[in-house]
């Protein structure tokens, strides 16, 4: 390699260090805690969720760009609306809980680029008081009164289809099955077809 090759690569190198150390860092609203932690175990009732940011979100509006959503672990069922409350870089939610079992707090955050950013965590209900409710879920309702319903949104969390390991396998026999009496069926009228045409 000559000298002015050398020398090329080097100085590009360098401008190329330069820029990128010079340049601001793309700033993204990083998580940096949650409330209930995860993984923790909190009593069921009405549980405020708070989702603590490096960065104060872009207001978009509420029930737009900054979601918080829950939804049973196991299933993917969304419970309510997906909302939130802005504070500083805080976004909270109430949400509505009765039955025990392992949930999943969705969320969406927007940065001040408009960069949208997502994740989730998990929490644990237990019932030990006996509290009931009529509509599990967040509570989506505005400081202004405005209220967020959930069949007014494209759902953050989908159900899943709860087929197991072992009626998949049913199901599986049950097309081979089927799959092989059809053949079977099929090459008898061939041969009968084919016997029918030498007598």
């Amino acid at each position: 390699m000559n000298k002015t090759v050398k020398i090329g690569l080097i100085s590009s190198v360098v401008a190329l260090f330069s820029l990128t150390a010079g340049s601001p860092a793309l700033a993204h609203d990083e998580l940096i805690s949650t409330s209930p932690s995860a993984d923790s175990t909190v009593q069921a009732g009405v549980i405020p969720i708070t989702l603590h940011f490096s960065e104060a979100p872009m207001d978009l509006g509420f029930g737009k760009g900054n979601l918080i959503a829950v939804a049973d672990a196991e299933t993917g069922e969304q419970f309510g609306a997906a909302c939130a409350h802005i504070s500083g870089s805080d976004l909270s939610v109430p949400v509505d809980l009765a039955k025990p079992g392992r949930y999943k707090v969705i969320y969406r955050v927007a940065s001040d680029d408009g960069h949208i950013a997502s994740g989730d965590i998990y929490f644990n209900v237990e019932n030990t008081t006996n509290y009931q409710t009529e509509n599990p879920g967040t509570v989506c309702v505005s400081d202004d009164g405005i209220v967020v319903r959930q069949i007014d949104q494209e759902p953050v969390s989908t159900k899943q289809s709860r087929i197991s390991a072992l009626e998949g396998l049913f199901i599986g026999i049950g097309f081979i099955i089927v799959g092989s009496i059809v053949s079977a069926v099929l090459i008898r009228r061939r041969q009968n077809s084919g016997t029918k045409q030498y007598d």
